[in-house]
C-alpha cells in the first residue's frame, strides 16, 4: 500500500478568478500557478460564501456556512464548541504532521486549536482583532533592516507608502519603499521553507502557507509594480455603466465612493498593480514548488491553491469586496489542485466552494472526515475523465450587519440575537445558469449568467422572470435550512412576506 501523500494549501487574500492566466486572463502573468493548472485541475467555477477574510477562512477549515459557524463578519468570534473543532483535527489524528504558517483571520480560536501542531509567523492580535498582515516578528526584521513603519500602521506600510495611497484623482496603489527582498510576502515564504524543512521525519505533512497578498493596499514592491503594462489592461466591460446600475445600497456605498473620481487610465494602473501582486503571489508559490521537487516531494504532494475572496476591482465602478458585493469577481476564487489523484489539465465545470476543499482533499488523501455540513468533496471531479462529473447544485454566499456594522469587535455574535441586534442579511445563490440576490434592506436581483456574465442587467422584477425568480428564492432558502440555517430562512420567508404584504417591490 503506498504511503499517504503530503498535502500542501496555498491561500491568498482576496485573489479573483480571473486573475490567472490558466484562467483565461491574456495580460496576467502567473507562470507557476499555471503550471500547476496544467499539471492538475483548476476548477471553472469555485465560490467563497463570504466575500470577506474572517467568515471565509472559517468557512474553509470547518466546512460550515457562515451562520453555522456565527463568524459573520470580520473579527466575530467563532461559535464556542467550534473553537477546538475544524477539519484539520482528522489529518493530525491519521498521522500528518500539520503546520501552518501566515495570515490566519478565524477570530476566537488559533492555529493550534484547530489542529497545527506547528505555527509561524501568525498575526497579532491588537485589541481583540487579528490584524493580518501585523506579524510583529516581520515587523521586528524589517525595522532591523533600518525600513521606518509607521507606529501602529496594520499594514506594514512606511509614511511615502502612505502618502501614496491618498493622491486626489490618483488610484490607491503606488510602488513599496520595502524591497523585494524584504517584502512580507518573501520573508514569509522562507519562514513556511523552514518550519517545513523541521518537520519530523518520516510521517506525511499537512501546511498551509497563507499569504496575505493581493490584499488591499495596492503598494507592490518593484519589479511587480510595473510588470504589467496598464495599456494592456482590458477594463471591465461594467466600468462604464458604473455603480448606478445597482440596487440603492451598492450605488451608495463606499465600495462605490473611494473610486469615483477615478478616470480610466488610473483604473488600468490600478488593476495593473493588482495583478503584478497577483504575480508576486505566483512568484512565492513557485519558490514552495521548486523547493518540494529539489527535496524529491513534489511527486507526492496534493497542492492546492484558493484564495479567501475576490475584489470587484473596476466591475460596475466598486473596489475590494463586503456586505453589499453579491457580485462574481468578489465571490469567485481560484482554486487549483494538482498531485495524487488528479487527472493532468482537468478543468471541472461544476459548482465547488471553499467549504468543499478539505472534503475533496481529504478523499484524496484517504483521510476520513466526520459529518461536514455544507461540503462535499469534488474528488470524482478530478479523476481521469471525470471534469464533467456533477458537483453541488448551487453555491451560495452571506452577508450580515449587526448594530448596522459590517464586522465586530472580538465578540460571538449568535443568530438568536439577529433581531434584537437590528441584524441584516444579504444572500445569494450561484446556479450553473444564474445569480439571485436577496437583499434585507434592498430590491432583489436576477441575473442570467449565460446572456450577461458581467451581471448588467436585473431581472429580479421583471414578470417574464419570475418565476424562476421564485425557484431561486426557493432554493436559496432550502440550502440555508439544510445547513443549521433555519433560524435565518425563517427570517428572510417573514421579510418577504412582510413586502409583499406592503406591496413593495421586490
Amino acid at each position: 500500500m503506498p504511503p499517504p501523500p503530503n498535502v500542501l494549501v496555498v491561500t491568498a487574500d482576496e485573489q479573483s478568478w480571473d486573475t490567472l492566466g490558466a484562467n483565461g486572463n491574456p495580460v496576467a502573468r502567473t507562470p507557476h500557478l499555471d503550471a500547476l493548472a496544467a499539471r492538475g485541475a483548476s476548477f471553472v467555477h469555485s465560490y467563497t460564501p463570504y466575500p470577506l477574510c474572517c467568515p471565509a477562512r472559517a468557512s474553509l477549515w470547518t466546512g460550515r456556512l457562515p451562520h453555522d459557524h456565527h463568524v459573520m463578519g470580520n473579527w466575530r468570534r467563532i461559535r464556542p464548541d467550534l473553537a477546538a473543532g475544524g477539519l484539520v483535527r482528522p489529518f493530525a489524528a491519521a498521522g500528518y504532521h500539520t503546520l501552518y504558517t501566515g495570515k490566519w483571520h478565524v477570530p476566537g480560536t488559533t492555529p493550534d486549536r484547530l489542529g497545527f501542531a506547528d505555527a509561524s509567523a501568525i498575526p497579532a492580535v491588537l485589541k481583540g482583532l487579528d490584524r493580518g498582515r501585523y506579524i510583529e516578528e516581520y515587523r521586528a526584521y524589517a525595522t532591523a533592516r533600518g525600513y521606518a513603519l509607521v507606529p501602529g500602521n496594520i499594514e506594514n506600510l512606511t509614511a511615502a507608502d502612505l502618502s501614496a495611497l491618498h493622491r486626489p484623482g490618483r488610484a490607491p496603489c503606488g510602488t513599496a519603499e520595502i524591497p523585494l527582498e524584504d517584502y512580507l510576502e518573501t520573508w514569509q515564504t522562507a519562514r513556511f521553507l523552514e518550519r517545513l524543512d523541521a518537520r519530523p521525519a518520516g510521517r506525511p505533512f499537512f501546511a498551509v502557507c497563507s499569504f496575505n497578498a493581493p490584499h488591499f493596499p495596492m503598494i507592490v514592491p518593484a519589479p511587480y509594480d510595473r510588470l504589467i503594462d496598464p495599456a494592456d489592461v482590458p477594463l471591465p466591460a461594467s466600468l462604464r455603466s458604473g455603480p448606478g446600475t445597482r440596487p440603492a445600497e451598492v450605488a451608495a456605498s463606499r465600495y462605490a465612493a473611494h473610486a469615483a473620481d477615478l478616470d480610466e487610465s488610473e483604473w488600468r494602473r490600478l488593476i495593473a498593480h493588482y495583478w503584478g501582486f497577483c504575480s508576486l503571489v505566483d512568484a512565492q508559490v513557485g519558490r514552495i514548488v521548486a523547493h518540494l521537487e529539489a527535496r524529491g516531494l513534489l511527486a507526492s504532494t496534493i497542492v492546492v491553491f484558493t484564495a479567501d475572496h475576490g475584489d470587484m476591482m473596476g466591475a460596475h465602478g466598486l473596489l475590494e469586496k463586503g456586505y453589499p458585493l453579491h457580485y462574481e469577481p468578489a465571490l469567485r476564487v481560484p482554486l487549483l489542485v494538482a498531485g495524487p489523484g488528479v487527472a493532468p489539465g482537468a478543468r471541472p465545470g461544476g459548482l465547488v466552494g471553499l467549504t468543499d476543499v478539505l472534503p475533496t482533499v481529504a478523499d484524496l488523501a484517504g483521510v476520513a472526515l466526520p459529518p461536514v455540513p455544507a461540503g462535499v468533496s469534488a474528488a470524482g471531479a478530478l479523476a481521469p475523465g471525470g471534469a464533467d462529473a456533477p458537483l453541488r447544485p448551487c453555491a451560495i454566499a452571506e452577508t450580515f450587519t449587526f448594530d448596522g456594522a459590517e464586522g465586530g469587535h472580538g465578540e460571538h455574535t449568535a443568530l438568536a440575537d439577529f433581531e434584537a441586534r437590528s441584524g441584516t442579511a444579504n444572500l445569494s445563490v450561484r446556479t450553473p445558469q444564474a445569480r439571485y440576490v436577496f437583499r434585507w434592506n434592498d430590491v432583489e436581483e436576477l441575473y442570467d449568467l449565460d446572456a450577461d456574465p458581467g451581471e448588467v442587467t436585473n431581472l429580479a422584477a421583471g414578470a417574464a422572470r419570475a418565476g424562476q425568480r421564485d425557484r431561486l428564492r426557493q432554493t436559496l432558502l432550502d440550502e440555508v435550512e439544510r445547513t443549521g440555517g433555519a433560524h435565518l430562512a425563517g427570517l428572510v420567508r417573514r421579510r418577504l412576506a412582510a413586502r409583499s404584504a406592503a406591496g413593495a417591490p421586490a
